[in-house]
């Protein structure tokens, strides 16, 4: 299959080269010069646990991409629209988009720039690092659940030929995007604003608290019609705050950097849609409106 990686960073890079490595022809697309020059000098390095590679995937800037049948989409949420604008001509010719993208409401973007039948989603707990320009490393287990928005169309049928290359293709994966961004709802926000490490948040905010944040998002989940299981997101949050004491979560990053953060596909998009379905969420309201007094103040 060709496929195209949209927004080829740390962690597009690495799904990149795992479906390289199953065989598939990928191309990197990305807007960072050092990183594209890099990897089409000496190829895209990978530090797996066991190993090292070089691999020869070609990387380019969008608009140079040739046609595919997928696109798996992960660029920052708010780049979503302008990303697609800019490689309209491969979804008009067929391609299909999967946004593996952090956050909710990642499908209903989507659908403003490609047609429902070509719509795939899902989230990723793949691990990755930007180590330097075309020099990424993945450490530990990945797991990529995903589905197609449209039963009949074309990114189903398409759908059937991923399963089991890197991704796993499911019914569930709608409450996997729940799950995983009841985790990040907990974990992101807190960090910014407490300026720390995933240890940090252990030590002065607890399990407990972050498991009510956690709750909250799903109760807005189940409203939306995806019941995911909060027992499972209290297990990766205990399980975070014992063992990944020292990793600083990707928005505290952002802030650090003065970028814009993913709040509003975050605890933002909790705070928008929890009243419109009846659901009162104050501690999501209360951490969006404090990441964006952080933003602003950068």
């Amino acid at each position: 299959m060709k496929i195209a990686i949209l927004g080829a960073g740390a962690l597009g890079s690495v799904i990149g080269a795992e479906l390289h490595t199953a065989g598939h022809e990928v191309v990197l697309l990305d807007l960072n010069e050092a990183h594209l020059t890099a990897i089409n000098a000496d190829g895209l390095r990978v530090d797996w646990d066991d190993r090292t590679e070089h691999l020869p995937i070609p990387a380019m800037r969008p608009d140079q991409a040739p046609q595919v049948d997928l696109v798996i989409l992960l660029t920052k949420t708010m780049h979503t629209d302008g990303a697609l604008a800019g490689i309209a001509p491969l979804i008009d010719g067929g391609a299909c988009v999967l946004t593996l993208q952090n956050g909710l409401g990642n499908v209903a973007r989507v659908q403003a720039r490609v047609p429902d039948g070509q719509v795939l989603f899902g989230c990723t707990m793949t691990p990755g690092d930007l180590r330097g320009p075309g020099h990424v490393a993945s450490h530990g287990m990945a797991y990529t659940p995903f589905d197609a928005l449209d039963a009949n169309g074309p990114a189903a049928r398409l759908a059937a030929e991923l399963d089991g290359d890197q991704l796993t293709w499911t019914d569930a994966a709608a409450a996997q995007v729940w799950q995983k961004a009841a985790f990040n709802c907990a974990m992101n926000a807190t960090a910014v604003l407490g300026a720390g490490t995933v240890g940090a948040i252990a030590e002065h905010l607890g399990a407990e608290l972050a498991q009510d944040i956690a709750a909250e998002v799903l109760a807005v989940g189940a409203a939306e019609g995806v019941t995911g299981d909060i027992g499972a997101v209290r297990k990766q949050i205990d399980f975070a705050l014992k063992q990944h004491t020292g990793h600083k979560p990707s928005m505290l990053q952002d802030v650090e950097a003065g970028r814009r953060t993913e709040i509003e596909s975050l605890n933002g998009y909790v705070e928008q849609i929890g009243p419109k379905r009846g659901i009162d969420v104050p501690m999501n309201r209360l951490l969006a409106a404090l990441v964006r007094m952080r933003e602003n103040q950068t």
